[in-house]
């Protein structure tokens, strides 16, 4: 029984790698510069627009996951509905 404890923490360091934020060589890799034109504009200007895989739009009440995916296009929208930022994570 006192085995147990070391044995589940060596499994544990046997899994998969979660993303690490410090990995990130800083090179933007989800095209989010092609849509900085996006900014200050109303959200409703993403009816129309189809965003790349994967993708994320947030609003001031909606839970997220806190994973970083350089990968990822993030738009978030503010209280007024306006587009805010325009990020990869």
């Amino acid at each position: 029984m006192r085995f147990l404890v070391p044995l589940c923490l060596l499994l544990a360091a046997c899994g998969p790698r979660p993303s690490d934020p410090a990995d990130f060589d800083g090179v933007p890799r989800c095209g989010a510069e092609d849509f900085y034109y996006l900014l200050g504009r109303n959200a409703s200007i993403l009816d129309g627009i189809v965003l790349p895989q994967p993708s994320r739009v947030l609003r001031p009440e909606d839970v997220i996951t806190m994973d970083f995916s350089p990968d990822r296009l993030t738009i978030d929208i503010d209280t007024n509905n306006l587009i805010s930022s325009v990020t990869c994570r």
